[in-house]
């Protein structure tokens, strides 16, 4: 049985984020080592009622397009200083990309042919849960591939 190699991990900065990076480096390391995709998703610029708040103006616009270049930027930094793991040799790569997160992810993860996507969990409940999604819920019902959600 062949193990995966191409893992796409979605990265939005957080410390739940952080923690499925760890995990996701240090399994695949000792699983002989391979490949891992960050994914930046930066959500859609609306305002909850389906209005275009980048059609507004060129101002909101370009705030939203230094904002993916802030997020371009710090990735690859992040990627910069990672320290070799134990076991095998990983190699990094990043995207940026704009829309929902869990269907982004998951279609960057179909882009990459990625074996697995490493998702951290923000662990809502009950009311905020139902209120604001679970990506990661999202992302293990779209996927056909395996998912690791990170607590």
């Amino acid at each position: 049985m062949s193990h995966p190699r191409t893992w796409i991990v979605a990265y939005d900065f957080s410390e739940h984020a952080k923690l499925a990076l760890a995990r996701a480096r240090e399994q695949l390391a000792a699983l002989g080592g391979g490949h891992l995709v960050l994914a930046y998703v930066h959500p859609p610029a609306s305002d909850g009622a389906g209005i275009d708040l980048g059609a507004v103006g060129p101002t909101f616009a370009a705030h939203e397009e230094t904002l993916m270049r802030a997020a371009d930027r710090d990735l690859a930094k992040l990627i910069d200083g990672f320290t070799p793991p134990a076991g095998g040799p990983l190699t990094y790569d990043h995207r940026v990309v704009t829309g929902r997160p869990a269907d982004r992810v998951v279609a960057l993860a179909i882009e990459v042919n990625a074996d697995q996507i490493v998702i951290g969990s923000h662990g809502r409940r009950g009311l905020e849960r139902f209120l604001l999604g679970s990506t990661a819920e999202r992302v293990l019902r779209l996927s056909d591939r395996t998912v690791l959600v990170v607590k």
